[in-house]
């Protein structure tokens, strides 16, 4: 799955919302979530302003069709969950932290800013499920 994660804000830098993407490979229906009425919203807009580390985490479960099983249309890639094929690592790529243009600005989208690794591997057990 690719994952696409957003935060926009207006022209005064503020929250608007937090904004979730999944999209499968060779999928022309992805899952996206724009979550834009959380009261707490103030609070985030302050804490993203002053800095986070990504986090990215990595678990397996038996009950996971409801992202990759066949659905309603029977297309998915998947009939059963099989938790236990999951690997005992994983890679992830591909990562960029960017700035993107308020809502209602006129500047343009800046250059990604340069991240040291763009490449991990995370090595653990998977999750009892």
């Amino acid at each position: 799955f690719d994952v696409e994660v957003a935060f926009p804000v207006d022209a005064s830098g503020t929250l608007v919302a937090m904004q979730v993407t999944l999209l499968q490979k060779g999928s022309a229906c992805p899952l996206s979530v724009n979550i834009n009425a959380y009261k707490g919203m103030a609070e985030l807009s302050a804490a993203l302003e002053a800095g986070m580390t990504p986090i990215v985490s990595y678990w397996s479960s038996n009950d996971m069709l409801w992202m990759d099983g066949k659905g309603q249309d029977g297309q998915g890639p998947c009939a059963v969950d099989q938790a236990s094929k999951c690997g005992e690592t994983v890679k992830f790529w591909g990562f960029a932290v960017e700035a993107l243009e308020a809502e209602g600005s006129t500047e343009a989208k800046a250059e990604p800013v340069p991240v040291t690794t763009t490449t991990m591997a995370i090595t653990a057990p998977p999750m009892p499920v």
